[in-house]
């Protein structure tokens, strides 16, 4: 088996951009990170989409008007409304990476934007089920692009001391859209008419209106300028919103150092195609981790929870709609608060920790809710203690889901190397994709067919997950991205590079400043 190790990470001259830190001030102090963590938000609000989605329609679900809207769908109709955004998700990942290799990850997230906006406006118009899913799809299709594209940037732009933070919050933003969803979903049931559903389904566009407008304001990803020999536009952007504008910065050498060296390197090692993945020992592991991350957040038996807590709350004897909208509201809410939290500890707890306990928590509570459930049918719900005990393992499953769920897109754009990052994230929206798509036909027909029975399934593959995470997954925390690159490749393809780094960064920022002088005295 491949290893990883840790003497393998040498920085630039032996130091690491984790020991140049010099900030003695909280972030909003500094006026270029300020405006930089400000701008990254169009990033940020990314996954809120995908998660207004999956809360949107379990609330619709309980909507008598959509039920009759739609014609009932129940089994493969159901399943083909859940999968519909995961249809079209699977044809962007065509598209994806080459965009975003062609015209850089920003101007992705405009294309992605505005193609979801069509998709929204036609679900909210929406006459009749082939209508519905085909909207659907494209909605899946815009916000495939957006979420491949804005992980990139914000891992690439985002302060190397603030990386992780930045990629988990974007994470738990899935969470705000299920907060957002579950309570408007609330709020229209109370509307007599079509318009109940299709209010909510209208206000999916609001975070993709404000990624709309912040890309044209958010600067590119310096890693990307430099891969296409554009350094010194890497080097202001860095300069202004890494070093407050400090030319003579410590962390601005070392940094384009760091991301020069490893780019130059990948050009020379010729990575830019599919089989790049296969050409060494290392890029091979990172693609297993990478394909199996995709899988294993998927399919830890959240997908039941987030498209079919309707069906869980009737196996469990909780049949009201109204009280079902307000359960899926608190659920959210819950998701949000702890995916927050989880966020500011990436850094230190450690990945494998949180992989790890997330995964041992899950199961915890899967277990419990298989138990309590089994006892309950059994009695015909007349325990109602037992009922409640049920409603908190849901509850506790989203406490755990969120430890690995706020840290994913930030633990795949360490793993892989720049120019093969595009490439990552689509592999990953695969996974995560053909993970969905399977639990959206199976969840449904499982439950119909074997009722509380079906947890156990997920007890198992959680198990399976766990067995995963702690032999293959390496731990990352404290790294920059071309630290990470080192761990894996080790520092004899880069070191060189390395030591020849800052030279070639003093020789870049004099020429800056001749240019500069220049225009002024022109």
């Amino acid at each position: 088996m491949f290893k990883v190790h840790k003497a393998s990470v040498r920085g630039v001259e032996g130091h690491t951009l984790r020991e140049t830190d010099k900030r003695d001030r909280f972030w909003w102090h500094y006026p270029g990170l300020r405006s930089l963590n400000f701008l990254l938000l169009g990033c940020i609000v990314c996954d809120m989409t995908n998660g207004y989605d999956g809360s949107m329609l379990n609330g619709l679900q309980s909507l008598p008007s959509w039920q009759e809207a739609l014609g009932h769908p129940t089994g493969t109709r159901l399943g083909t409304i859940s999968n519909g955004t995961r249809y079209g998700q699977l044809a962007a990942l065509l598209v994806a990476a080459p965009l975003i290799q062609w015209l850089g990850p920003r101007r992705p997230i405009t294309i992605g934007s505005l193609l979801l906006l069509i998709g929204v406006a036609l679900q909210a118009s929406a006459q009749n089920y082939a209508m519905f899913v085909f909207s659907r799809i494209l909605i899946g299709f815009g916000n495939t692009i957006q979420n491949t594209a804005c992980p990139i940037l914000a891992s690439e732009l985002a302060h190397p001391f603030q990386r992780t933070q930045v990629i988990g919050i974007q994470n738990t933003t899935g969470s705000l859209g299920q907060i957002m969803a579950a309570w408007i979903t609330y709020g229209t049931s109370f509307i007599v008419g079509s318009w109940s559903w299709r209010l909510p389904s209208l206000l999916q566009a609001t975070s993709s209106c404000f990624q709309l407008i912040m890309s044209f304001f958010m600067p590119e990803s310096p890693r990307w300028l430099v891969y296409q020999n554009r350094s010194k536009e890497a080097y202001e952007i860095l300069a202004k919103y890494h070093a407050e504008g400090d030319e003579s910065s410590q962390l601005l050498q070392y940094e384009m150092a760091e991301i020069e060296a490893a780019i130059e390197a990948e050009k020379l090692q010729a990575l830019s195609s599919w089989m790049g993945w296969f050409r060494t020992a290392a890029n091979r592991y990172r693609l297993f981790i990478i394909v199996t991350s995709g899988f294993i957040i998927q399919w830890c038996g959240n997908a039941l929870l987030s498209y079919y807590i309707h069906l869980v709350f009737n196996s469990i004897g909780i049949t009201n709609s109204k009280q079902q909208l307000l359960l899926n509201g608190g659920i959210t809410i819950n998701g949000w608060v702890w995916g927050n939290l989880f966020s500011l500890f990436i850094d230190k707890i450690g990945r494998r920790p949180m992989w790890l306990i997330g995964m041992s928590g899950m199961f915890v509570a899967f277990l419990l809710l298989t138990v309590f459930t089994g006892v309950n049918t059994g009695i015909d719900y007349e325990n109602h203690a037992l009922g409640r005990a049920t409603i908190f393992t849901i509850f506790l499953f989203g406490v755990f889901y969120k430890m690995p769920g706020c840290m994913l897109n930030s633990y795949v754009a360490e793993v892989a190397p720049f120019d093969l990052r595009a490439k990552a994230f689509v592999i990953s929206s695969f996974g995560d994709a053909a993970a969905n798509i399977f639990s959206g036909y199976t969840n449904p027909i499982g439950l119909a067919a074997i009722g509380w029975k079906y947890y156990i399934v997920w007890c198992c593959v959680l198990v399976s997950n766990f067995c995963i995470i702690y032999f293959f997954y390496p731990e990352t925390k404290n790294l920059s991205l071309e630290e990470v690159a080192q761990l894996f490749d080790g520092p004899s393809s880069v070191e060189a590079k390395l030591h020849e780094g800052t030279e070639e960064v003093e020789e870049k920022r004099g020429e800056i400043n001749e240019a500069t002088t220049a225009v002024h005295i022109g």
